[in-house]
């Protein structure tokens, strides 16, 4: 693998895992609430699940996503569902910061929500095969498929720990971090964006 495939990974990866989506929303929203190591655990559940879906694309997976269009469909509903619940579940939460005690409960509850709001994304399946299916040969070893996939998860967790360290410091918090404003507002965008969701199966 030459330096240019690499790179080519490295700027496509990042450019993915910074566009705007639910998990940017949560792990923003878990950062502002909690703090920076919140904010980093639910990044780092994500960028697990990152991992999962690349090495999954790259196997070959994918394909049958593409032959069975449906099963699509279903876990993009499942994401749905998961969304609204995530929304109900902030909108009945006390983020104050005062109030809020980072237990390991509470950073166990962040990783699982970032694993799952990537594990029931199968789009991300399919983003991964469109890069990998350029330059992944019959012969490409299992340690190239781990070393791209881990490529893919570090660069998602880095660039989460960027965001969870810039909304997450004691002066943005506690700009940013009004409770009643903070819960609204997060479970609005997030069902908003499964709303989104469905008029897209919808129209398909």
């Amino acid at each position: 693998m030459n330096t240019f495939i690499l790179l080519q990974v490295i700027i496509t990866c990042f450019l993915g895992a910074a566009s705007p989506g639910p998990s940017l929303v949560l792990i923003s929203r878990n950062g502002i609430a909690n703090g920076i190591l919140s904010g980093t655990i639910t990044g780092l559940g994500h960028a697990v699940g990152i991992f999962f879906y690349c090495m999954i694309s790259i196997i070959g997976i994918s394909l049958f996503f593409r032959i069975n269009s449906k099963i699509l469909d279903y876990l993009t509903l499942i994401l749905v569902i998961y969304l609204i619940f995530i929304a109900i579940k902030i909108l009945r939460s006390n983020s104050n910061i005062k109030q809020k005690i980072i237990s390991k409960k509470l950073l166990t509850e962040n990783f699982i929500e970032g694993f799952l709001i990537c594990f029931f994304n199968p789009k991300i399946t399919i983003f991964f095969f469109a890069i990998f299916s350029q330059f992944i040969k019959s012969e490409t070893t299992i340690f190239q498929i781990f070393y791209l996939a881990s490529i893919a998860s570090i660069i998602d967790f880095l660039w989460y720990t960027f965001v969870s360290f810039s909304v997450g410091n004691g002066a943005i918090r506690k700009f940013l971090n009004k409770e009643k404003i903070l819960n609204l507002s997060s479970s609005m965008i997030l069902i908003g964006i499964s709303l989104f969701i469905i008029y897209k199966l919808l129209i398909n």
